[in-house]
């Protein structure tokens, strides 16, 4: 089954929540993780990746928080999951360097890969700008109802 890690989930989830924030104002970890049930430490280490990649800004302090680095339309949910998973491989032989026994007898190899190629395609398709458009506010500073319609 293809399944997204649970940094990656959480990665997303953050992500919104971050973009979702009027402009200027900053989000706080321990808001987002309140809000989504993530565990705080585990969330700090998802926001340190994310900084690491340059796809938020961290401030510190007592007022600090986390805003996004790039505007929420050059976002992609392919660059967040990238982050902090890395590059997308269904298979390990889209893995590079990979060397694999099976290679000339493979015949799911090429299949696999077009199946990646349209996954990665679809997540490329999707910005962060796109996803905060979809979130339903019920008008309380930084409560997300919804994504897509349901309750998360």
């Amino acid at each position: 089954m293809l399944r997204l890690s649970r940094e990656a989930d959480y990665s997303l989830l953050a992500m919104v929540y971050i973009a979702s924030q009027p402009e200027g104002q900053l989000a706080y970890r321990r808001d987002i993780a309140a809000h989504y049930n993530i565990p705080r430490e585990f969330l700090a280490k998802v926001l340190q990746k994310l900084s690491r990649h340059g796809l938020v800004k961290s401030f510190r302090g007592m007022q600090g928080g986390y805003q996004l680095a790039r505007e929420a339309d050059g976002i992609t949910l392919a660059d967040v999951i990238e982050a902090v998973d890395g590059p997308l491989a269904l298979v390990d032989c889209q893995c590079e360097p990979y060397a694999c026994g099976q290679e000339p007898a493979c015949t799911v190899k090429t299949v696999m890969s077009e199946v990646q190629h349209e996954v990665l395609r679809v997540l490329s398709g999707v910005t962060l700008h796109e996803m905060r458009r979809r979130v339903t506010r019920d008008g309380g500073p930084g409560r997300l109802l919804s994504v897509k319609g349901s309750a998360r």
